[in-house]
């Protein structure tokens, strides 16, 4: 397992697409604190004053989907496609296997992530963990979700696809069904993470067990997947 979680967390850095994507990420939490400095009243509490941390908090609940689809959508039929799976099963178990990709995306986004807080700590001298805590749970949902797709969808370009269309729409949808007042919709914001992290303290950490449900999920459709 920590072979394999190795390699993926090494191959992320080797890719060119996950370096744009970093760029990206830091450049839009840039622009975003930069946009919001002129608004700080409405920047939570717990964040204070300081408008870098809040810009990196936004993208990671706003785009951090969608940017983890970009880069890792295929984190599965990418190696079924190249039959490269097939050689992996005859090393280490299929459980394995999914716990060390997860593992490997998950320590390649703590690694950006804490390197975003760290640069704010540098300038504000506050390093926020809670905010880090937080950015990290969420990422969790959003990689054990692209780890389903990547499991249920063939192909790595439909996985794309549907992985980018699904970050652009699902987060509007989660907050449209947390703020309706239509009990037939306002329901379903119990099925979103967001939920669970607009209502602070202590809730958002439900969604590691979110996260650790679709991971199961995805080890039980893969142990059954044909390679």
């Amino acid at each position: 397992m920590w072979a394999i979680c190795t390699h993926e967390f090494k191959s992320y850095f080797k890719s060119i697409k996950s370096l744009i994507i970093i760029a990206i990420f830091a450049g839009t939490a840039y622009l975003i604190a930069d946009f919001f400095a002129e608004y700080k009243e409405i920047i939570p509490p717990e964040i204070g004053n300081d408008v870098y941390a809040f810009g990196t908090v936004f993208v990671v609940y706003f785009l951090g989907s969608l940017f983890i689809a970009a880069i890792s959508h295929d984190v599965i039929n990418r190696e079924i496609s190249s039959r490269t799976m097939r050689f992996l099963v005859t090393k280490t178990t299929r459980t394995n296997i999914i716990l060390g990709k997860f593992l490997g995306g998950w320590l390649f986004w703590l690694f950006c992530i804490t390197a975003s807080f760290a640069i704010i700590f540098i300038m504000s001298h506050k390093f926020l963990w809670k905010g880090l805590l937080e950015c990290m749970v969420f990422i969790s949902v959003a990689l054990a979700i692209n780890l389903l797709f990547s499991i249920l969808l063939p192909k790595p370009g439909l996985s794309m696809f549907f992985g980018i269309v699904f970050g652009l729409v699902f987060p509007a949808l989660s907050f449209a069904a947390i703020y309706s007042e239509n009990i037939y919709i306002n329901w379903l914001k119990l099925i979103t993470p967001y939920y669970y992290t607009d209502l602070g303290g202590y809730y958002p950490l439900i969604n590691i067990l979110y996260a650790g449900l679709l991971v199961f999920l995805s080890l039980i459709l893969f142990k059954r997947r044909d390679l």
